[in-house]
């Protein structure tokens, strides 16, 4: 098939080849005016003479007639906002106004670029039972129901209204909604007023102006003796109006790719609008093919995978390359890749094949999807979030890692952002000093300098672009040193609408460097622009708008790339495919929502109420889409289609309309339906993963028995993690993958416990002062629990070790010395604090039950040796929480912040779970440990009784809480030790065996809270 454009451009050389000079060809956008030029070039190769003729895009051509400049983005809604506050009660923040001055933009262009009557359609509300259908003259009606091809509802427009005398509808919403429209039309009128005042205008301000122009206009004020129309689809009123008035004069032609096999010609949504516009503006020539092909082989593939679906496209480019249907490889123009969605730009030039050597790329990357542009969003976030303390500037830890985690400063400085990561981690630091930060990591010092005044404009922007200004020459000092990451043009000259082709072994880098500099310099460029904007028009920024505005912008901006347009394999959005007709074709993302995409109306103005005054409305963007699609697939030989058929989270895995109307309407066309999946090995069962005892890993499991040589103790959680799970021991203790703890903004339990732990051991130590021992008594208890202010200093110290991680003041470099920091609590830790308080007291209550009794030691240490069997001793090491006597016989008390079992139906359960939903009795074998180290460690052979205090219960404890075996209450160790030894030499026995591996527990509860979950597998 020749393609659309090379027949236009053979018909006029082969006939106006001596007056094309006098000649205006307008295209829809640049990329087919290009290709326009290439096929009209390849008439001056043949020696014939040629005088180019004008080559434009319809926009231009509408700039050239225009009296008006288009203004920036910034400078229309600064405007917008000036106005706006001029005609309103009450002054907007442009905090809140910017939100919606972007809609309000859009709707006023659509006004215009529809030729709307804005004083009936912006009509006082108050007013609205005078709004009828008769406000259109007959020149309206007649361009709209062409425009429509069928007469307009008009009796719908009055239904519209009526909602407002609805007394179900809130009454301030109607007020809202009728002041808001009130403003609508004098904003309008003053908005155009006041950009024509300065030679500006906003797009459909110009073409409304041009398209009014030329209804006065005569031959003699075109400088073209023809205007040639090519490739348009879907017209806008004042287009409509502009080729209407080209065509009166007679010196207009129009070319509408209108080259669809004969059974999609009719009963199609995408021939609505270009139907009536072959009759309406006919061709001077006819320039249709003889025959008729139909439609094109075409596959559909189904892939549950963003990142499969463009690794099956490069095996597939390879595939074509390999049987022909890509013919010159060297320069692959004929085949175009189609993504309607741009999120798989990057993973798709990843995964092009070395056989196809050159790439263009016609399609803008939005600059949202860049990590320059998500390192700056984190950054904002950060700097938006941070508080003040004590006189100093500090960053909520959430924040600074999601700074650190962007790839592109991972990139600049991965050891500095791994060291900040693990001392976040490492020490729990929540609220990070920015002075720490800059003067510990000199090299990221930039990022974290704090900005002291939000609300200062001059501060944030001066920021702001300081950052991106560093992040620009970091990249650029990384990317002299890689090879890999050169670009022939320099990424500050890369201007907004050209394109850069991209060579494979650039493509094959991950994220080019080259291309981040030219990200930042974009970005840098906007900055640049909205500081001076703000500047010029006073406004006054508080402390969000100016980080809103940025990312707007962002989110709004696309970054194209230069190179040579007409050589190499094409990668396009569907907007690029205009007017242009490809051998292959492969479209991604083929799925629903997203070709096409799902509409959302971003409008003031109400669907129903747009489709009376003949402007876009929904409907107008779906025949737009389906004319795209049917367009691209009906000049191709080989179309493929792939989509994602996962159908987790918002992905629903159907496939796109345009798919299923091929399908079921178009029964002839040549599809072929096929799944792909991927091949992965089957998963190892649980039960099969194991870790064997090498001589090296034998080596330190030995030196855990009591025997000369090198030393390793367990402690007494490390015996219970064995018994609980082998494997989880062997990784945690013997490998090393210890979890370094994730920073988490509230109060764990381990870290309660810890608090409590401290603020016991303190208090009962002030009891008992330089003293060996002390009698306590009821009297001292109540005096402990009346002491509300000495308790809360030690639990606010203790809080702020163990969860604030701060200093000790009190440290003389004695690691025993207590510790000390008044630091006054905030937050969840002053709540937290108060519980803590409620607890000890209920504590100091409850142990007047006990009195009177002795305290011996708090925190007690201990490294000893325990015999297990005759054959087995181990090393053993840890601390007890407090050793009292009583009645002559020394407790062991363990303080649990948990509500763990005090009754044990059967001795085995110490080791083994009651039932599949629970794991071993931990606490009470935990103080059967304790008795025997203090035994070992203290040479005492008297009786000790293992105690239990559990926080959590302390409110509804009514007398000592007691351990209870077997149905009786365990007053002595020595009762069962025997038989807790034999049994716990049984279970770790095999810990010393070589033969026997470490394998994973068979209990699901014992998984539960495990952070080696991921590693074996184990499904919970």
């Amino acid at each position: 098939m020749i393609p659309f454009l090379q027949r236009i451009a053979d018909i006029y050389f082969d006939r106006h080849a001596d007056s094309m000079a006098d000649y205006c060809f307008v295209f829809p956008n640049k990329r087919s005016a290009t290709f326009f030029r290439h096929f009209l070039g390849l008439h001056a190769r043949t020696g014939s003479p040629l005088i180019e003729p004008e080559v434009t895009t319809i926009s231009d051509f509408i700039a050239d007639f225009s009296d008006y400049a288009v203004a920036s983005r910034y400078d229309l809604l600064f405007t917008l906002y000036n106005l706006y506050n001029g005609l309103s009660p009450q002054i907007e923040e442009f905090d809140r106004f910017v939100f919606w001055g972007d809609m309000l933009l859009s709707d006023f262009n659509d006004v215009d670029r529809y030729m709307s009557d804005a004083s009936q359609l912006f009509r006082n509300l108050k007013n609205y039972k005078e709004i009828n259908s008769d406000y259109l003259t007959p020149r309206q009606k007649e361009i709209i129901n062409k425009y429509w091809g069928a007469q307009i509802p008009l009796d719908n427009i009055d239904r519209f209204w009526t909602h407002l005398d609805n007394p179900r509808e809130p009454h301030t919403n109607r007020e809202s909604f009728m002041r808001l429209w009130e403003i609508l039309e004098p904003l309008y009128r003053q908005f155009r007023e006041s950009l024509s005042k300065r030679g500006l205008c906003y797009s459909g301000m110009q073409y409304r102006e041009v398209a009014e122009k030329f209804a006065a206009m005569t031959h003699d004020d075109i400088p073209y003796r023809r205007i040639i129309m090519v490739g348009f689809n879907v017209l806008s009123i004042s287009e409509l109006s502009i080729f209407s008035r080209l065509h009166e004069m007679g010196i207009a032609d129009f070319y509408w790719d209108y080259s669809f096999p004969e059974e999609l010609r009719t009963d199609n949504m995408a021939t609505h609008f270009i139907r009536r516009y072959v009759k309406l503006f006919p061709s001077l020539y006819d320039i249709a093919e003889e025959e008729n092909i139909g439609l094109p082989e075409i596959e559909v593939i189904g892939i549950p995978s963003n990142v499969g679906q463009v690794k099956y496209t490069g095996r597939l480019l390879e595939r074509m390359v390999a049987d022909g249907r890509i013919a010159n490889p060297e320069n692959a123009i004929d085949t175009a890749v189609v993504l309607p969605s741009e999120d798989l730009f990057i993973e798709l030039l990843h995964s092009l094949p070395s056989s196809i050597p050159s790439v263009n790329i016609t399609m803008g990357y939005p600059m949202k999807l860049t990590p320059a542009a998500a390192l700056m969003r984190s950054v904002m976030t950060m700097h938006l979030k941070a508080r003040k303390i004590r006189g100093s500037w500090c960053f909520f830890y959430e924040d600074v890692c999601d700074v650190l985690a962007n790839p592109l400063l991972a990139r600049i400085a991965p050891e500095v952002c791994e060291d900040i990561r693990k001392t976040i981690s490492r020490n729990r630091m929540f609220s990070i000093p920015a002075d720490e930060l800059r003067n510990t990591w000199p090299t990221v010092e930039n990022i974290f300098y704090p900005v002291d005044d939000l609300h200062s404009g001059t501060e944030v922007f001066d920021y702001t672009l300081q950052l991106v200004s560093f992040l620009e020459q970091e990249l650029k000092t990384l990317q002299s040193a890689d090879k890999n990451a050169t670009i022939d043009q320099s990424p500050d000259d890369i201007p907004a609408d050209s394109d850069f082709m991209l060579p494979p072994e650039e493509a094959e880098t991950p994220a080019p460097i080259a291309l981040e500099v030219g990200f930042l310099s974009r970005y840098r460029q906007s900055v640049e622009q909205l500081r001076d904007t703000a500047s010029r028009y006073r406004v006054n920024m508080r402390e969000s708008t100016f980080f809103h505005m940025i990312r707007s912008v962002v989110d709004a901006e696309t970054v194209s790339f230069t190179g040579e347009p007409l050589k190499g394999l094409q990668i396009m959005g569907i907007l690029e495919t205009r007017a242009l007709n490809f051998d292959n074709l492969i479209i991604l993302s083929m799925n629903e929502r997203i070709f096409p995409k799902r509409q959302f109306t971003r409008s003031f103005i109400p669907n129903i109420l747009r489709r009376c005054f003949g402007m876009a409305t929904m409907e107008f963007q779906e025949c737009i889409f389906a004319y795209y699609f049917y367009r691209m697939i009906s000049a191709a030989q080989n179309v493929t289609l792939i989509y994602d058929t996962r159908t987790e989270a918002l992905n629903s895995g159907d496939m796109s309309r345009y798919i299923y109307q091929l399908m079921h309407h178009y029964p002839q066309s040549h599809m072929k339906m096929m799944s792909a999946a991927f091949s992965l090995p089957a998963p190892t069962p649980v039960n099969d993963i194991a870790i064997a005892k090498d001589e090296k890993l034998m080596e330190v499991i030995e030196s855990y028995r009591a025997v000369d040589g090198t030393r390793r103790y367990l402690s007494p959680s490390a015996i219970n993690t064995y018994i609980s799970c082998p494997l989880r021991f062997c990784l945690h203790y013997l490998r090393g993958l210890k979890d370094e703890g994730e920073v988490t903004d509230y109060m764990d339990e381990s870290t309660f416990g810890s608090v409590l732990h401290q603020v016991a051991e303190y208090s009962y130590n002030h009891l008992r002062g330089s003293r060996e021992e002390v009698t306590v008594s009821e009297e001292m208890l109540d005096q402990m629990a009346n002491d509300t202010v000495g308790l809360e200093k030690l639990i606010t110290s203790a809080i702020n070790r163990y969860f604030n991680r701060l200093p000790n003041l009190n440290d003389t470099g004695n690691p025993d010395d207590e510790y000390i920091n008044p630091t006054p609590l905030n937050g969840e830790a002053r709540v937290l604090a108060d519980i803590m308080l409620i607890q000890m007291k209920q504590l100091f209550q409850l142990e007047k039950k006990r009195v009177p009794f002795t305290f011996i030691h708090a925190e007690r240490k201990f490294t000893t040796a325990i015999p297990l069997s005759p054959d087995l001793s181990v090393n053993l090491r840890g601390v007890i929480d407090r050793i009292d006597r009583r009645k002559g016989i020394i407790e062991i008390i363990d303080y649990k912040t948990g509500s763990d079992n005090l009754k044990v139906a059967n001795l085995r359960h110490l080791f083994t779970p009651v039932n599949s939903s629970t794991e071993h009795h931990k606490a009470i074998l935990q103080l059967f440990l304790y008795c025997n180290a203090l035994h070992m460690d203290m040479r005492y052979d008297g009786p000790i009784k293992p105690t239990l205090f559990r926080f959590r219960k302390l409110k509804t404890e009514k007398d000592i809480p007691e351990v209870v075996i077997n149905n009786s209450t365990l007053s002595d160790y020595r009762e069962l030790n025997d038989e807790v030894l034999g049994e716990l030499a049984e279970r770790l026995a095999p810990l010393f065996d070589p033969t026997i591996p470490f394998s994973p527990t068979p209990h699901p509860a014992n998984c539960r809270f495990c952070n080696y979950k991921s590693i074996c597998g184990q499904n919970i």
